[in-house]
């Protein structure tokens, strides 16, 4: 018969398995980004996964794959119509460009009389000829080459990983709440449920979040006379996903547009009109970081606004888009986890409406 380890040698053994685990986590650090993309797509399609088995009772692993092969065609329909576009207005904005860069050229080569002095600007267009001539120097194109393929191999490894999650995360759910002591096994279930319900929570406050800033730049957009005002609203509902990246690539197509298009009816230059379209496009953000999203993600996950601002601007500027974009339901998911384990610390019962009303939480937790 095998006698149990000692209190020292679990001790040890456990923190033997936390610094391997920290050590594997900083050794993969590179695919955390992917992976996080993979998980939260799998988490918006499982929805229709269970919906697909409950209504035609196929099995899990076949409603996943059917709804994997539907989310594949529904992104090639989608880059089959907007591919072409994009790039013919990407030609059109490479010659729209190369006359900017003559009309500078012109502009620079000539002495520019400023109170009464004569400003050369040789300096600046010998500098602007530099910068020119490096974009196409090989090694830059060869960078480029290489962080698009390496792109498509994230891009590969997040479809992968989000089909296998997509088909096996109730097993893999189950082997995780499995490994956990066995008396322990009903608040690791319980656990699981209620954070489920912050993320829910986070993609519905997140989806009102897109309507709103799409609909308050459609509206902004057209009352300016900008073109395309219903397109540039859905692009910014869409790309608001995406914090700080998004918003920053929806005001640089639409201070295009406005540069090259001007106002339908403001009687504005282009130029100002331009600078009217950056400063409406920055009020949204504003309105938006600063009001909108604090309090619809603070009451939606009953987090303080002011710690939602804080935690949201500060991951931003310190970590990143992508951290940033998943901190909200993080908070949230730290706080289930604090308040169970305080209860647990100071021998309360982590919910009580367990015990009061124990059919309800059954119910919830199905």
């Amino acid at each position: 018969m095998n006698e149990g380890w000692s209190r020292r040698t679990r001790y040890l053994a456990l923190i033997i398995v936390l610094t391997g685990l920290v050590w594997l986590l900083f050794a993969i650090r590179a695919l955390i980004g992917p992976l996080v993309i993979a998980a939260l797509l799998a988490y918006i399609l499982s929805p229709a996964v269970t919906l697909i088995t409950t209504r035609t009772k196929l099995s899990h692993s076949l409603s996943a794959s059917l709804v994997y092969f539907l989310f594949l065609v529904a992104v090639a329909a989608i880059s089959l119509i907007f591919v072409p576009v994009v790039v013919n207005q990407a030609k059109r904005l490479s010659l729209e460009l190369q006359g900017i860069e003559v009309q500078l050229e012109h502009i620079l080569g000539s002495p520019v009389t400023f109170w009464g002095f004569d400003l050369h600007l040789d300096e600046a267009l010998a500098e602007l000829q530099e910068i020119s001539s490096q974009l196409l120097k090989p090694d830059r194109v060869f960078k480029v080459f290489k962080a698009a393929t390496t792109n498509l191999a994230w891009i590969l490894v997040i479809l992968v990983t989000t089909y296998y999650l997509l088909r096996d995360w109730e097993r893999l759910r189950e082997w995780l709440i499995r490994l956990a002591p066995e008396a322990y096994q009903p608040d690791v279930r319980r656990l699981h449920t209620e954070i489920k319900g912050v993320w829910q929570a986070y993609l519905r406050g997140q989806l009102l979040l897109m309507l709103v800033v799409g609909v308050l730049t459609g509206l902004g957009s057209a009352a300016v006379g900008l073109p395309g005002a219903v397109v540039l609203g859905l692009l910014a509902g869409a790309l608001d996903l995406i914090p700080s990246v998004g918003p920053t690539a929806t005001m640089a197509i639409a201070a295009l547009v406005a540069w090259f298009k001007g106002s339908a009816y403001l009687p504005l230059s282009n130029v100002w009109f331009t600078v009217v379209v950056v400063a409406l496009y920055t009020l949204v953000q504003l309105v938006e970081n600063i009001w909108l999203q604090p309090h619809i993600m603070g009451r939606s996950l009953r987090l303080h606004p002011g710690l939602v601002f804080v935690a949201v601007v500060g991951t931003l500027a310190s970590v990143g888009a992508l951290v940033a974009l998943v901190i909200v339901p993080l908070l949230g998911s730290a706080g289930v986890v604090g308040h169970y384990v305080r209860c647990k610390i100071l021998g309360l019962e982590p919910w009580p409406e367990a015990i009061d009303h124990p059919s309800k939480v059954q119910g919830k937790e199905s």
